[in-house]
């Protein structure tokens, strides 16, 4: 093993939660900084995880010495800014998903990284699950053309004001919403399957219009907490992209994948199930669907491009993907049309 790559982490919602946990378990890391807007909070998350070094100031974040990467995971709407920040400084980058706020932004991040000839990934760990690699390996062997695809997912998280605590993620101007917490994980699974859209259409809703602060306080929610998302692929087949997360009884993932070939569906179980035309479909399962685990591999993945030089998984122009149907899907909700997507070509 080579030496364990120092990281530091900017922010305190997955940061905490998932990274800090999983870079403190890994040997090919050491996590050595926390940022977090407030200094106070910073110091309870470093204290917490037992990093030695915590601040609320950014640059001071970037001249911890010997420091080699940042995970970005702070805010949406501030991903440019922190990305290319430390791009700039010639450290990597791991920056959480969607990419920035708008293609221009995240152009800036890649930009940015490849300038500096450092190593840059975007956290769609959700496709690192055991169950949807296998729904994307499944469907390469043998599903074909597309006909139908879907991704429906009920949750019960948000249901009431007081079950989930207002934070950024409610509010709209930050980038909130679960568009952006759901919805570009699954817009990149059916990329990794099927890349070619050609138009979306999009309707998002506020099924709780409140949610209580840490202060007690009811505060608007702006964010969406339920969405509908129609793609048409390029030379025929559609794709459905739904979640409601006020459910009140929740269930889990279902995804399934009609093509002129055959078919794969993921059950609420957590079995795979697959099979050509003709043949009885065969099952797998149930499979680990561990976000943790999964982040391990997105994990590795970046210690592996940083110390070996292996292609970065997922790459930046694979967030610019997803960044192009995300904007084209806001677009819509807005306009109440359909729109197509901006070109984006990966190497």
């Amino acid at each position: 093993m080579e030496k364990p790559i120092k990281i530091a982490i900017a922010g305190g919602g997955y940061g905490r939660k998932v990274a800090l946990p999983v870079y403190a378990e890994l040997d090919e890391f050491e996590p050595v900084a926390v940022w977090s807007r407030r200094p106070e909070r910073a110091g309870e998350l470093a204290e917490e995880a037992g990093v030695g070094r915590s601040t609320g100031d950014f640059d001071e974040l970037l001249s911890v010495p010997g420091l080699e990467a940042v995970h970005v995971a702070t805010p949406v709407a501030t991903h440019e800014q922190f990305a290319v920040a430390a791009a700039e400084r010639g450290l990597h980058v791991l920056c959480e998903k969607p990419l920035a706020d708008n293609l221009e932004g995240a152009r800036r991040i890649v930009a940015a990284v490849r300038s500096a000839g450092v190593v840059g990934l975007v956290d769609y760990e959700l496709r690192m699950k055991e169950t949807r690699r296998r729904v994307i390996e499944r469907a390469r062997e043998v599903v074909g053309r597309p006909r139908m695809a879907s991704v429906s997912l009920v949750q019960s998280d948000h249901a009431d004001p007081d079950s989930r605590p207002h934070t950024w993620v409610h509010d709209d101007r930050l980038g909130g919403g679960r568009l952006q917490g759901y919805g570009v994980h699954d817009l990149d699974l059916l990329l990794e399957i099927f890349p070619d859209v050609d138009a979306v259409a999009a309707a998002t809703e506020v099924g709780v219009p409140v949610r209580r602060a840490d202060d007690g306080e009811l505060r608007p929610v702006t964010a969406e907490d339920a969405y509908a998302l129609l793609l048409r692929f390029r030379g025929g087949g559609l794709g459905v992209v739904t979640l409601v997360a006020t459910a009140r009884h929740g269930r889990g993932d279902v995804i399934e994948i009609h093509g002129d070939e055959g078919t794969v569906r993921l059950d609420s179980d957590r079995q795979v199930w697959w099979g050509r035309a003709g043949e009885q479909l065969q099952s797998e399962g149930p499979l680990d669907a561990s976000s943790t685990e999964a982040f391990k591999r997105v994990a590795r993945n970046f210690w592996a491009a940083i110390r070996k030089g292996t292609a970065p998984e997922p790459s930046l122009e694979e967030g610019l993907r997803v960044q192009a149907i995300f904007d084209a899907v806001r677009t819509a909700d807005i306009e109440r049309r359909w729109v197509q997507p901006k070109p984006v070509t990966l190497p």
